[in-house]
C-alpha cells in the first residue's frame, strides 16, 4: 500500500513538471545509451575456432557493428539537435523516454537476428525496433526545432522521413528477400553518417 502511494505521488510530481534543465535531460539519455551499448557488447559470444564458428562470428560482429553504429548516430544526433535548447518541456520528456525505450530493445533485436539470420521474422523484429527508434527520434527532432527556434536543414528532416519509411518497407521486403532488408539496415546508418558532411559542404562558413 505504501509503495503504491509513493508511486502515485511520484507520478503526480512528474506530471507537474513543466520544464527541465537540458543537463538532467541529457544525463539520463547518456546513461541509458551507455548501458544499452554495454549490454550488446556483453552478449557477443566467442566462436568455436573452426571454419563454421569463425564465419558465424564474422556475421555476429557485422550485425553488432550495424546496431552499435545506429545507437552511436542516435546519441550524436541527440546531442546536436539539443545544442541550442536550454530547457525541455513535458512532451519532449515523454518522447525522449519512448525513444530510449525503443532503443533499449535494440540488443534484443540484435541477438535475435544474429541467432536466426535466415528467418525473415528476425528481420521484421529488427526493422520494427530500429524503425520505432527512428520515428521517435524524428518526433524528438521536431520538438527540438520548436524549443530552440533554430531552423534545421531540410536534409535532416528528409533523412528522418526516408529512414522511417525504409525501415517500414524492410518489413514486407523481408518476405521477398532477407538480403533486401539487410541492405536497408546498412543503408540507413550510412545515410545518417554521410549527412553531416553534406550539410557541412553546403554551409562551409558555419
Amino acid at each position: 500500500m505504501f509503495e503504491a502511494e509513493a508511486l502515485l505521488r511520484l507520478f503526480i510530481n512528474f506530471e507537474k513538471i513543466k520544464t527541465m534543465k537540458k543537463e538532467r535531460f541529457e544525463a539520463i539519455t547518456d546513461a541509458v545509451m551507455a548501458i544499452i551499448i554495454t549490454i550488446m557488447a556483453l552478449e557477443i559470444e566467442l566462436p568455436n575456432f573452426n571454419e563454421e564458428g569463425i564465419n558465424e562470428f564474422i556475421v555476429q560482429i557485422i550485425i553488432y557493428i550495424i546496431s552499435y553504429t545506429f545507437i552511436a548516430i542516435l546519441w550524436i544526433n541527440h546531442h546536436n539537435i539539443f545544442k541550442y535548447v536550454k530547457t525541455v518541456d513535458h512532451t519532449t520528456l515523454w518522447i525522449n523516454f519512448l525513444l530510449l525505450f525503443s532503443t533499449s530493445l535494440i540488443p534484443l533485436a540484435t541477438r535475435t537476428i544474429d541467432k536466426t539470420f535466415f528467418d525473415n521474422k528476425s528481420h521484421i523484429l529488427f526493422a520494427l525496433i530500429l524503425g520505432s527508434a527512428t520515428l521517435f527520434y524524428f518526433l524528438l527532432d521536431e520538438r527540438a526545432i520548436k524549443l530552440s527556434e533554430n531552423k534545421r536543414t531540410t536534409d535532416t528532416r528528409k533523412m528522418n522521413s526516408i529512414a522511417t519509411l525504409l525501415f517500414t518497407l524492410a518489413i514486407p521486403l523481408s518476405y521477398v528477400s532477407i538480403y533486401i532488408s539487410s541492405a536497408i539496415f546498412v543503408l540507413v546508418p550510412t545515410g545518417y553518417f554521410l549527412l553531416p558532411r553534406k550539410i557541412l559542404n553546403k554551409n562551409p562558413t558555419d
